[in-house]
Formats: structure tokens, sequence, C-alpha cells
């Protein structure tokens, strides 16, 4: 799903309740007031204030390293400048004045080399199907054991059927924008998530903060089922454990939801539980469970990964090195020890395999699955199937203009790529 937290400060704040948001946008316009002023030390002040309240941000964790340096503290600065570098390589702090003094400190060279690293390309996959379905704006496949593709439109607010051959053929309609897609091969149902966007057809502004889970019987291609959600959520994954039971995540609200289903012919009638996260978390994305269920992993778009403990509702963090920043992630699987990671909310794009350790808690090392690859338009959700990892490479998030009208001379065919995991 598409994260516009990289143009204004003010877009990060629709993860944050109503009165931090405001207290956010007032620390940030001191700490640019006291930057105009060259008060340099109430600058620190204020966008470190403003750093602890949003993390990750880079428009503050540029300034911070900047504040850093204007106050002389040149290694706090070079440390800050590599959490920017990854989250933005192509970020140019060799031109920025207040940079100016750490050209000859220990440690730049290492940034130069670590800018180098993470914007050279590496592409370890390759592309499984191109689909000529790019209008329709992709966000999500189900690939099924016949070969052919289900296919989720947030423009068009459909699934549609795509054949060996490529071939898009209509197949079921939905309220909403189709977000997250999981398949139950047991009773070969879907589970699909659904919520309103601007950018599909016929967007009715009172229908924002909506949102929809949609049980669709795949052999009949029919509705079985939807509960629909109208407390300004975004549903944006779903995820089906062994036990029938569903969870969600919501990434408008941080919550997670586990719904428990009866034992009704379409598994109807919801008996929720939330998990509120609003006081320790952002924006809630994808969602994977390890081998033994017991741990639901889920990415946070802001502070990375963390997971529950499923005996007890703990919540922990997955710790990662230094040089691994587990920030922008959208779609997030579990495979053998390890979380595929789908980064959107960095520069340049990327795909990775990420190794744990026996704990669960701690990242060994990374495997680079596509970095910058061409057809990385914007990487959305996979699935992993036969050992093999499947993703969305280019949902066109950014071929609408301003007015939300999507541009044709913007749209590429879609491709879904795979790399081989065994």
């Amino acid at each position: 799903m598409k994260r516009l937290f990289y143009f204004f400060l003010i877009s990060c704040l629709t993860a944050l309740p109503a009165l931090a948001q405001e207290s956010l946008q007032e620390v940030y316009n001191a700490a640019v007031a006291a930057f105009e002023a060259k008060d340099y030390h109430t600058y620190l002040e204020k966008i470190r204030e403003a750093n602890e309240m949003r993390p990750n941000h880079p428009t503050i964790v540029a300034k911070l390293a900047g504040a850093w340096a204007l106050t002389g503290r040149k290694s706090r600065a070079v440390q800050t400048l590599q959490q920017m570098l990854l989250m933005d390589a192509t970020f140019d702090f060799t031109s920025a004045p207040e940079f100016e003094s750490l050209k000859n400190y220990r440690g730049y060279d290492d940034l130069l080399e670590l800018q180098a690293r993470l914007s050279k390309v590496e592409v370890h996959d390759e592309v499984f199907r191109v689909i000529n379905a790019g209008m329709l704006h992709p966000e999500s496949f189900v690939l099924l054991d016949s070969g052919e593709l289900l296919l989720g439109s947030i423009r068009e607010k459909r699934i549609v059927k795509v054949d060996t051959n490529g071939l898009v053929s209509d197949w079921i309609d939905l309220p909403y924008s189709v977000l997250g897609m999981k398949y139950d091969a047991l009773r070969d149902h879907l589970w699909v998530a659904t919520a309103a966007f601007p950018e599909m057809v016929d967007f009715n502004p009172q229908d924002e903060g909506k949102s929809m889970i949609v049980q669709v019987d795949v052999s009949e291609g029919r509705i079985l089922h939807g509960v629909e959600f109208n407390d300004g959520s975004v549903i944006g994954d779903v995820l089906l454990d062994d036990r029938q039971r569903i969870w969600h995540s919501n990434s408008a609200k941080p919550f997670l939801v586990r719904n428990v289903t009866d034992t009704a012919e379409y598994y109807g009638a919801f008996s929720r539980k939330y998990i509120d996260l609003q006081d320790s978390h952002f924006n809630l994305q994808g969602l994977t469970l390890n081998d033994s269920q017991r741990y639901l992993y889920f990415a946070d778009y802001i502070s990375g990964i963390h997971r529950v403990d499923l005996q007890t509702d703990k919540i922990e963090k997955v710790f990662a090195s230094e040089n691994i920043l587990l920030k922008g992630i959208d779609g997030l699987y579990f495979y053998n020890n390890t979380l595929l990671a789908i980064h959107n909310g960095v520069k340049p794009y990327k795909v990775v395999q990420y190794f744990l350790d026996e704990s669960g808690l701690f990242i060994d090392m990374e495997r680079i699955i596509n970095r910058g690859g061409e057809s990385l338009g914007e990487p959305t959700l996979g699935q992993v199937k036969d050992g093999y990892f499947y993703y969305l490479a280019n949902s066109p998030w950014a071929a609408y203009d301003a007015n939300k009208n999507l541009l044709p001379e913007k749209v590429s065919p879609i491709e879904i790529r795979r790399i081989k995991l065994d």
C-alpha cells in the first residue's frame, strides 16, 4: 500500500492521535524556527524531541543529523546520517552546508561507501508473469495450483482471474479497493481485505475510513460473507491460522484483531479479540505466522518488525544489526525461520530475506532478493508457494495525478517476480 511519509511532515501524522499530531507539528515548527534563528542548541533539542515522537521519518532524521553536526557532535551526526542513508540512499549529504565540518572526520568515507553500496542495484530473482493489467492498479494476488492468478484491483474494486496465457477476465466485484488476500486451500476459500481509497473509481468521501473483510468461495466464484468496519479503519492484510481464526491489521489505527469464526456454513459471525497498540505502534502492515503458529510476526511501517506470542499476547520487537533498518515494510512472510520483507518505504525499493536466530527475535543476516531493480515500480504484496517466493513488483501508486486520476502514460504492465528459496 502506498505510503506518503516522504513528502510532507504532516502526512506522517495520520497514524497518531489528534493531540499527538498537534504536539508533534508544534515541536517540529519550533525546531525550524530555532534553525532559522541560528539557535542550533535549541534546534537540536526540539528536533530530538520530534524524532522521539515520530521515529524514522526522513525529514526529521535528516534535520537531526544536521543539528548534531551544527552543534559539534560529529560522531552522532555520522551515526544519524547512516540511519538516514539506510532509509534513503539518494540523500545528498555531500553538498549540504551543515555537513561540511564532517568531510575530514573519521567515518565520513564510510558514509560514502555505505551510500554507494546501498545504491547498487542487485537483482537475484526472475520474472514469473507479465500481465497487461496496470490500469486495474493491482496491489495483491493469489497464485492457485492450476497456475491461474487472482489479481486484486485497487482502482476498480474487483478481483480478476488471469489464466496461464495472461488472459484477464472479470471474476468478482467488491465494495472497496482490494488489499491483502489469503487463500485457504483446505476449504477453497479466499479471504480478502478491502478498504475505501480515493484512488478507486467512484470514490465517495463518506466511505473514507470504511473497510470490509470478505470471504469468497473460489470454485463457485461467489461471496459467502462480509464483515464491515466503520471505525476509521484501513484493513490492509489478513491471515488465516490453522484453527480457522482470522487475523487482520489496521493501518489507520494500530490494532491487531483476531476474529474467531463459528461453525456456521460459511464460518461467519465474528467474535473479536483486539490487541490495542495505539500507545506503542504507528502503522501496521503485513502479518505472518511462524511454522509452529505460536508467534505472529507483523510489520509496523514506521518502527520495524514485531511479534506476538499467541500463548501470552506478549509483544516483542525483532532486532537487527545497525546496518539493517526494518522500516517501510509492506508485505511480510515467514519461511523456514526467515522473514521475507517487501520494503516500499525506503529508497531504493527492495525485497529482502531476513534470517532469524534461534530465538526468532534477532536477524543474523540478510539476503537481497531485489534492490533497485528496473521492475520495482512499487513492490507491495506476495505469496510463498512450493518453495518459491512470488511478489507483485510494480503496483502503480505513483501513476496518479493530484486529483487521483490514473495516468495511462505512467502505467506499465504488471510484473510478478519470483525467487527459489531452497
